[in-house]
């Protein structure tokens, strides 16, 4: 299970510090040709993709099913990306919406187990993760921004997604440590129903 645990914290650090990394690039040089941006996050999402589907299968329990499914879809779209970026290119902002929102969702369901943990802050979470969902939805359905500052809206966004999901995973593994403490037994947080 100590395994589990690291691979999951491993994927969901490299995807923060990925959010970050992209956010800073989509503000700071928001006319960067958007090809570039495309292999870019197509190779985000491959390498989150695959870190997800390898955490699933190297776990003896195996993770969550959707977990699977999500990094099934998110390794298909990032070889999709890489193959057809100007396709993409088009399309790229809802796009990236969608997944704001898809990541979203998921800490949501973090903030969620870390109440059924009864973690004092948990709603902080729940703020942030909601937070995720509106901009992500903006982003979605934000027709009317000019491309230049729909690219650096976006930025802004990535780099909140990114401090967001850092700061969870902050607060789980702390609390990962508290209830191993008062536990004898391997406690995964991401687990306990």
């Amino acid at each position: 299970m100590n395994e589990y645990l690291k691979n999951r914290k491993l994927s969901f650090l490299l995807a923060s510090i990925l959010y970050l990394a992209l956010g800073l690039v989509l503000l700071i040089w928001p006319g960067t040709a958007t090809t570039v941006i495309c292999y870019a996050f197509g190779a985000v999402l491959a390498i989150y993709g695959l870190v997800a589907i390898i955490s699933f299968f190297v776990s003896r329990k195996g993770g969550f099913a959707f977990e699977l499914f999500l990094g099934i879809v998110a390794a298909g779209i990032g070889a999709f990306f890489l193959l057809q970026p100007k396709v993409v290119a088009s399309i790229l902002p809802v796009i990236m919406g969608i997944f704001i929102v898809i990541d979203g969702l998921l800490n949501l369901k973090r903030a969620f187990e870390l109440h059924r943990l009864e973690y004092g802050r948990w709603f902080i979470t729940l703020i942030l993760s909601l937070v995720s969902v509106a901009l992500g939805l903006l982003v979605v359905f934000q027709p009317y921004l000019a491309a230049e500052a729909l690219i650096m809206l976006i930025g802004v966004v990535f780099i909140y997604e990114g401090l967001s999901d850092l700061w969870a995973i902050v607060k789980v593994t702390r609390l990962t440590k508290e209830l191993r403490k008062r536990m004898p037994v391997e406690v995964d947080p991401i687990d306990v129903e």
